[in-house]
């Protein structure tokens, strides 16, 4: 048993500009075989018709020895075929109409995110789309029903497991006294000892080891501990242990771009199967949609040059991603595991957050470089028009003012082929509308923020597809500026002081970490920003939806973590909704400074009428669809507000 790099953690070194290389296809093979037809139970989708679904296998294989390659993480510790390639599958799943003759000769590709399989919106199926999904992350059991990929295990010459440091992060978030939890990889030796475990009470507490004796090992991929007293359910459990057999992950990047390069370029693969789109003719464009994981999945393989195929030919015309923040994806690691994602209280100790934050190459003076997510596509000329866009959660949880600004808060122009759109109110995701969902509580200490997200997506996507197909520009940029005095320090957004309610200004901040330990050594503080609100709580800047726009309470994109669960951290992606009181005589007897229902909706035809309004300016600015904007007033009609005045 050899281990790798000592207690290291294995990531990926920039690399010169790429080269050309051969242009040959790198899909091997593809067995597609129609699953549904008619898929959607016969529904018909406007002049397109109906839709089929088709699912295969699309076989690979790269060569690492191609400089587009070389970055990939233990690529030369992978298998190699008799041709001395490294081969790897993944699961592709498509939507195309059955009329092919009424198909708009562009894919829309949905990133799946940690496997999930997507159909997408129907609007884009009117639109006549075929809709695209490519397994890409390596470390998920496959289903007959989910997206993932099948990527080689790096291995020595010999054949022998390599072995390293992997890191887990724990939180439960129950009051149970004896958990288990999963292990990303097997460990490579069933003794407690060679292991570090330790406990915290929350980001920056001390941590307390957890004696041998009180945890084990139950096999090879899980622990059972039991869990020391004088720590609630929000606690953080860290565990160093020595790991084996990590995964090519950074393949996944490989997967996407080749399955999407081949449906866009090539008629058949190696073995003469049919491009199953080629039959009307190939792909005109091309435009890809990620939201969370995902979109950090675009942001990642955007930076690492994947949006250039083997034959020097752009993969993506457009990228949308969508509640990524600042972030990119710990994806190109060895024992790298793609389903972290840092927040305040989570995750801090994982790479995949660290500069550049911005689409335009800026200087960072903390790690002493210059860099930006388009430096690669921009040597290829393979950058893709992209839209991104964040949920005010995103402001809060990940950074997403560093979209705008640079190392030291200072404001930056974003490049021509950039557009940022904040969604302000929303939580992590959005949710499904104010007259639609019941906001819960669980382990926060304010109501979950029910602004949706959803529809302000698609309409910047349909924007995303006009501006690659015909150039139409998209609605201008709105985020919220430092300039505009509209992205400010967290502790001075102006939050209003409102009864029953804990505003701290907390957010997840960010400082310049080494990975080559663990813990960490952490070094200079980036500068992190949040957006301005008014006298309601409400932010001021980006879009704000109809149901922020004319508002039945404050909405936030943070939330706390209530008692027993690391109380007054940040509470995920929650987002918050604290409700205005109901009439001006409640409103005096809790001290509220805000305006009650009563006071702002004297009747439920003025409500009615205000969001019209609002639904009817996002339609003009193209930031809302007709038929979504139609959705958010029959909501407000049949909803009690201003009923009882």
């Amino acid at each position: 048993m050899r281990i790798a790099h000592g207690m290291a953690l294995v990531t990926a070194t920039f690399i010169a500009p790429f080269v050309t290389a051969d242009a040959s296809a790198q899909i091997t093979r593809i067995d597609f075989q129609v699953v549904e037809s008619p898929a959607f139970g016969g529904q018909t989708f406007g002049d397109i018709g109906q839709y089929e679904r088709l699912r295969g296998v699309a076989y690979g294989e790269v060569d690492p020895n191609d400089v587009r390659h070389r970055e990939i993480v233990n690529i030369r510790l992978a298998p190699l075929n008799d041709r001395g390639l490294v081969e790897y599958s993944t699961t592709v799943e498509m939507y195309r109409p059955i009329d092919l003759d009424r198909w708009n000769k562009a894919i829309y590709h949905i990133v799946p995110n940690r496997g999930g399989a997507s159909a997408g919106d129907a609007v884009f199926r009117e639109m006549g789309f075929a809709i695209v999904q490519v397994g890409w992350q390596g470390d998920l059991t496959p289903t007959d029903r989910n997206i993932v990929s099948s990527l080689p295990i790096a291995t020595y010459e010999d054949g022998s497991s390599i072995v390293g440091p992997a890191v887990e992060e724990f939180i439960f978030n129950d009051d149970e006294t004896v958990s288990e939890a999963g292990l990303s990889y097997a460990t490579a030796a069933l003794m407690p000892g060679l292991a570090t475990f330790t406990v915290r009470a929350s980001q920056g507490s001390l941590r307390v080891p957890i004696e041998d004796g009180t945890w084990s090992f139950t096999n090879e991929r899980r622990i059972r501990v039991n869990r020391p007293a004088g720590f609630d359910g929000g606690a953080i459990y860290d565990m160093l242990y020595l790991a084996k057999d990590p995964i090519v992950m950074g393949l996944g990047f490989a997967a996407t771009r080749d399955v999407i390069s081949f449906l866009r370029y090539e008629i058949t693969d190696g073995e003469g199967n049919p491009n199953p789109l080629m039959s009307v003719g190939l792909p005109n464009t091309a435009i890809s949609l990620g939201i969370s994981q995902s979109g950090r999945f675009l942001r990642d393989m955007l930076y690492l040059g994947f949006n250039e195929d083997v034959g020097g030919r752009i993969v993506f015309d457009g990228m949308h991603p969508n509640i990524a923040g600042s972030r990119k994806t710990f994806t190109n690691y060895q024992f790298s595991q793609p389903g972290r994602w840092q927040k305040q209280h989570e995750d801090h100790f994982y790479p995949g957050d660290q500069f550049p934050f911005t689409y335009g190459t800026v200087y960072d003076p903390i790690s002493d470089r210059a860099d930006g997510l388009l430096v690669r596509c921009t040597a290829s000329s393979t950058c893709p028009r992209i839209i991104h866009s964040d949920g005010e959660a995103e402001i809060w949880q990940a950074r997403s003012s560093l979209i705008v600004t640079d190392p030291y808060g200072e404001h930056v122009d974003l490049p021509d082929n950039v557009r940022a759109y904040l969604i302000a109110g929303t939580r992590h995701g959005g949710g499904r509308g104010v007259h639609v969902e019941s906001p819960r509580l669980g382990i926060c200490q304010n109501l979950n923020s029910p602004v949706p997200m959803a529809q302000i997506r698609r309409a910047l996507t349909v924007a995303l597809h006009e501006w690659v197909v015909d150039g139409t520009e998209p609605p201008p940029s709105r985020f919220p500026t430092v300039p505009l005095g509209t992205l400010v320090p967290p502790t001075a957004v102006g939050f209003p002081i409102i009864p029953d309610v804990t505003f701290t200004g907390s957010h997840n901040p960010l400082r310049r970490n080494n990975h080559n330990t663990f813990p960490p050594l952490q070094g200079d503080g980036y500068v992190v920003l949040a957006g301005r609100v008014d006298l309601d709580g409400n932010m001021l800047a980006g879009i704000r939806h109809p149901d922020l726009a004319v508002p039945i309470g404050t909405f936030t994109g943070w939330n706390l973590r209530r008692e027993g669960y690391a109380e007054g951290a940040q509470c995920a992606g929650a987002g918050s909704f604290i409700p205005f009181a109901a009439d001006d005589a409640e409103r005096q007897e809790s001290g509220d400074p805000r305006l009650s229902i009563e006071e702002r909706y004297p009747t439920h035809d003025a409500y009615v009428s205000l969001v019209t309004q609002a639904s009817d300016r996002l339609v003009q600015e193209r930031l809302l669809l007709q038929r979504d904007a139609d959705v958010i007033v029959e909501l407000a009609k049949g909803s009690a507000i201003g009923q009882s005045n």
